[in-house]
């Protein structure tokens, strides 16, 4: 009788393996990339899972980030960034907005100074895809 084994859900650890060795062989097919987007579907089907939770996506992205990549959720897709790629990008301070108010106090904001109204146009992506059918 042959021995046949049960599969098993992979640990975060191998979750993170996997897909870090899946960017490694598309960065030998093609130059090497600092980002990739990943299907839903594609990760449901590398890590043997029915769906995604948090408390296991949060561990991935644990392991993910020690092997310098981090994972996130872009909206309808995952997407994995080179965390070292990230620091290249320009960096925002808080200070340009307590400046464009004239505070030194970021509480001011909290407590009612900040026009939320005014500015409510900001959440209106050009590109939104949950607007239409």
């Amino acid at each position: 009788m042959e021995h046949e084994e049960r599969p098993r859900l992979l640990s975060a650890q191998d979750c993170a393996i996997v897909l870090l060795r899946l960017i490694e062989l598309r960065n030998q097919d093609a130059s090497a990339t600092t980002r990739v987007r990943i299907s839903e579907l594609t990760l449901r089907r590398l890590w043997g899972r029915h769906r995604l939770d948090r408390d296991l996506l949060d561990e991935i992205q644990e392991w993910l980030f020690r092997g310098g990549w981090t994972l996130f959720f872009a909206g309808t897709t995952y997407a994995a960034i080179k965390t070292s790629a990230v620091l290249n990008w320009s960096r925002l301070s808080s200070n340009r907005l307590l400046d464009d108010l004239g505070t030194e106090d970021v509480r001011f904001i909290q407590n009612g100074g900040f026009d939320f109204a005014r500015y409510s146009r900001l959440l209106a992506d050009d590109a939104d895809t949950y607007g239409s059918d």
